[in-house]
């Protein structure tokens, strides 16, 4: 076993610490299995360590309970407002605004200073989180994790969403196209960030010619999601 789970064992064993009372306050249950919590909160920048496989079944169960939420949340609405709904829910901006919530981002290890974009991190580390209590625990207890940390008592978290727009990119459009305005998404860089181990994407929105905002993201989309919600609150501000 790793020094770093032992220690890790050690205090949770012994009722001390940080480990402890953060875990069981929010499972709701005391850990079995406590390396793959450790492996859940420690971010692949540090050496030899992954939290990688963690975060892909976790990203699995989030998007199946979700759905299942959303499915009898909202008997009456179609296929197309149920998936635009499960993208909001599961988007990496909701994802890492849960995780700083529920203050995962407090216990997350990380073998090196955060830098642009960092917030994602603790998205993953959610979904690492959620894969490690379903390993651990079991799936009714890792969807009961999802329902009281993203979807909220009686969907309450899913029902906001629904009611709040977040696809920037079609609201902006469709403001220009009220106004008889051209919008153009322009890529202006890539970068490869090492200590991450993946590509930063660098997008400019320009409005019948004039640049008015620039946003970088691990994606394409989320690039260009940022730059126009960077956007719209400029134009909001010239109206």
């Amino acid at each position: 076993m790793r020094l770093i789970d032992q220690i890790f064992r050690k205090r949770l064993s012994t009722q001390e610490g940080e480990p402890y009372s953060y875990l069981r306050t929010l499972l709701g249950f005391t850990p079995k299995d406590i390396t793959l919590y450790s492996q859940a909160l420690t971010h692949k920048s540090v050496r030899g360590r992954s939290n990688e496989r963690l975060e892909y079944l976790g990203d699995a169960l989030i998007g199946m309970v979700v759905a299942e939420e959303l499915f009898r949340l909202f008997p009456n609405e179609g296929e197309g407002f149920l998936t635009r709904t499960r993208a909001r829910a599961v988007c990496r901006e909701n994802l890492n605004a849960t995780a700083r919530r529920i203050e995962l981002d407090k216990h997350l290890q990380t073998g090196q200073p955060l830098k642009i974009n960092s917030d994602n991190i603790f998205g993953n580390a959610l979904e690492a989180l959620t894969g490690a209590v379903f390993l651990d625990a079991g799936y009714d207890a890792a969807a009961q994790f999802i329902r009281k940390v993203l979807v909220g008592k009686n969907g309450r978290n899913l029902l906001r969403l629904a009611e709040h727009e977040t696809d920037f990119k079609s609201r902006l459009l469709e403001y220009a196209q009220s106004k008889h305005l051209q919008v153009v998404f322009n890529m202006i860089g890539e970068r490869y960030e090492l200590h991450d181990d993946r590509h930063v994407f660098l997008f400019e929105v320009s409005i019948d010619g004039k640049v008015v905002a620039q946003a970088a993201g691990y994606s394409k989309r989320e690039a260009q999601q940022t730059a126009a919600r960077k956007a719209l609150k400029s134009v909001s501000k010239e109206s």
